[in-house]
């Protein structure tokens, strides 16, 4: 058994613990001090690191959060709340990591120790909870640590995105509110009006929004970039909006200065209010503008075996003014592409030669594909491929696997490209485009330029440069054979495996098991019986159509050709453990999921012992090994899986817009971090997906 695996299930005992039991331990916690030690040991390598007081610690914490690294966040911050349990600002990072990693309980238990409070169980949640009198009653408030009071609400506002409990933002204001009081702040003071409304007290966050105006001269004169978004906010929120956005032009004018995700923040800031329901100005989004996110598809230069010219290397100066002109018309700072010889290579060129950020996904095997895609172009092709993998800022791969001779791969990383430039547009509020180098005479083959922009459902954000208007024979109007233009199979002498190769196919797949079964004893084997006839009638009901679904002990796998459909199958199988698992008392341990989510290639072919269908490959393997190490009752998907879903997700929401209807997400993804898989299988990023 794992550390990992071992810190959940002493999470399951504690959280079956009695409310009775709970009451009793917080009213024998001492409340945490605002000490700060000297020296502190700790990296996420597990190395000695010092530091002259917490601050260095904390704000390590703090930086690995704020860039997704959360599992080495709780490396850190768990080591060091255990070396010095009453230091406040350890104990309130160490909540925040274990609030971001989805121990929602655990972090409340921590907050409400540092807070000096006994939870109650509220009544209307069936939760334990405090109460806004509890709070003010506390001697945390009347510590005045105005710093620690704000970071705390920040804790509270960010519990609510989970709880979605009010009493989660009237705490929280409550924090801010405290805070802005004793040290006046145009952060805490926005938080606190905005908080204010989101919970109906208007007239205090007008009164708030004024105050916070009277900290600074009149437009933000000498103001920071992120006092001037303050000061947009307070003239929003009393319904100046001209005047809000004359101080978000001034802000913008600063933005040069700072980090693109300042800009980004303050974006969906304005989002998360429209959804609340405030009515926001479209000026105001027009100015504080996102960088556009371009994801590239384009033809190779010619392979020695075509047999007809798509991508002669002459073009290449004729792709490369044009591509070049493209990203500049539409402001292109972050590109996603693959790396082959030709217009893929050519485009990386010239958006990191205008301080761009690349990110590289590669269909498989870096050997197999340097050998397919890059190699036949000459050395120099070849020396330019390693020159962008060593300048970008990310190199992935949709799969590692091998390619033999499987173009469906191509296709695949398509997709994982395309999520990927979703999953980054929703964190910038902003669609992604497409730019497709392609040959306007030839026909979609799986993974080409043709393929990907036929797949692509957004024609506003396609942007399309055609060889045969480059090349020489323009205006030729008859259409090229497909087996013209494909490198012959028979020429990847390398790879003898290619003819013995059985059927590959993309599918997203589920595993499963129940926490808490190798627990039971001989006496719960009855009651445990009727729990699985229960569940497996529950199952029947979800209504999701799979194409396989096997079931042992207490585990499952399934199978689906869509990551939508595996998405639903786990969260309503989640969520049927969940509620089901109340229902027996006499377990030891209340029975909870471990689901993990996974896409991917994977080989299908009948089996030899049953003489069915069934499907095979590392990818199935990567799917199992990290269903260990998923957190109780969450559901955990990959990167690739990820990616996929949202790139479907946003094929429908483009398909509902087409017919004037209005598309409802219905999931949410969390980046966790990377973490190790079971049984040595390597490292995997991770999402934490659940319902919206």
């Amino acid at each position: 058994m794992t550390k990992e695996i071992k810190n959940k299930k002493e999470s399951d005992m504690q959280s079956s613990k009695s409310e009775e039991k709970l009451a009793e331990e917080a009213k024998k916690m001492p409340p945490i001090q605002d000490d700060i030690s000297d020296e502190e040991e700790l990296d996420d390598d597990g190395n000695e690191i010092t530091s002259s007081d917490s601050v260095g610690i904390e704000t390590k914490i703090m930086d690995l959060i704020a860039t997704g690294h959360m599992f080495k966040a709780h490396v850190i911050a768990k080591k060091a709340f255990q070396k010095h349990p009453n230091n406040i600002m350890l104990a309130q990072a160490y909540s925040l990591v274990l609030l971001k990693t989805g121990a929602v309980e655990e972090s409340r238990k921590l907050i409400y120790q540092i807070l000096g409070t006994i939870p109650q169980k509220d009544e209307s949640t069936d939760e334990m909870m405090i109460t806004i009198e509890d709070l003010r009653a506390s001697k945390f408030l009347a510590s005045r640590n105005a710093d620690a009071m704000a970071n705390i609400g920040h804790i509270f506002k960010e519990s609510w995105k989970y709880s979605h409990h009010c009493r989660d933002l009237e705490i929280s204001r409550e924090l801010y509110l405290a805070s802005f009081k004793i040290k006046q702040k145009t952060s805490t003071g926005m938080n606190a009006a905005w908080l204010s409304w989101l919970t109906g007290e208007d007239t205090l966050a007008k009164q708030l929004s004024s105050d916070v105006l009277k900290l600074l001269p009149p437009f933000g004169l000498e103001a920071s970039f992120s006092e001037l978004i303050d000061l947009a906010e307070a003239q929003l929120l009393i319904g100046r909006e001209d005047d809000a956005c004359k101080l978000y032009e001034e802000a913008m004018k600063q933005s040069d200065n700072e980090n693109y995700i300042s800009v980004v923040t303050a974006r969906q800031q304005l989002y998360f209010l429209r959804e609340a329901g405030f009515k926001v100005p479209n000026a105001s989004l027009d100015i504080l503008v996102p960088p556009t996110i371009v994801v590239f598809t384009g033809h190779a230069i010619d392979h020695p075996s075509f047999q007809v010219s798509l991508f002669p290397q002459e073009l290449e100066s004729d792709v490369k003014r044009t591509i070049a002109e493209k990203l500049q018309s539409i402001n292109a700072k972050i590109g996603y592409s693959s790396a082959a010889c030709g217009a893929d290579i050519i485009f990386v060129e010239a958006l990191q030669s205008i301080g761009g950020e690349i990110n590289i996904i590669l269909p498989f095997a870096i050997s197999d594909f340097v050998e397919t895609n890059v190699r036949h172009a000459g050395p120099r092709w070849e020396k330019r491929f390693e020159k962008i993998l060593a300048g970008a800022h990310s190199v992935n791969f949709a799969s590692e696997d091998r390619y033999l001779g499987h173009d469906m791969l191509y296709r695949f990383s398509n997709h994982v490209m395309h999520g990927s430039a979703v999953i980054r547009g929703k964190f910038l509020t902003t669609d992604p485009h497409l730019m497709a180098v392609w040959h306007s005479r030839t026909d979609p083959i799986p993974g080409g330029p043709a393929d990907f922009i036929d797949r692509w459902t957004n024609i506003s954000t396609l942007h399309l440069i055609d060889l045969d208007e480059l090349g020489e024979n323009s205006g030729t109007v008859e259409k090229i054979e497909t087996a013209l233009v494909q490198p012959q199979k028979n020429t990847l002498s390398f790879d003898p495996h290619i003819s013995k190769s059985p059927d590959r196919v993309i599918r997203s797949m589920m595993f499963s098991d129940l926490s808490g079964y190798s627990k039971l004893q001989d006496e719960h084997i009855a009651s445990f019986l009727d729990f699985l006839e229960k569940l497996n009638a529950a199952i029947e009901k979800i209504g999701v159509p799979l194409e396989s679904l096997n079931t042992w002990g207490d585990a499952i796998f399934a199978v689906a050709d869509s990551a939508i459909k595996i998405a639903d199958f786990g969260l309503k199988y989640c969520d049927i453990v969940e509620n089901l698992g109340k229902k027996y008392p006499e377990f030891p341990f209340p029975i909870r999921a471990r689901i993990s989510l996974h896409s991917g290639p994977v080989f299908v072919a009948q089996d030899p012992f049953i003489k069915k269908m069934n499907f095979y490959g590392g990818h199935i393997n990567r799917a199992a090994r990290l269903e260990p190490v998923t957190a109780v009752g969450q559901v955990y998907a990959t990167q690739q899986f990820v990616s996929l879903l949202h790139g479907e997700t946003s094929d429908e929401c483009n398909e509902y817009a087409q017919k004037g209807l209005k598309y409802y997400e219905r999931y949410s993804t969390e980046y966790v971090g990377v973490i190790s898989l079971a049984k040595s299988f390597g490292q995997q990023e991770v999402y934490h997906l659940r319902w919206k």
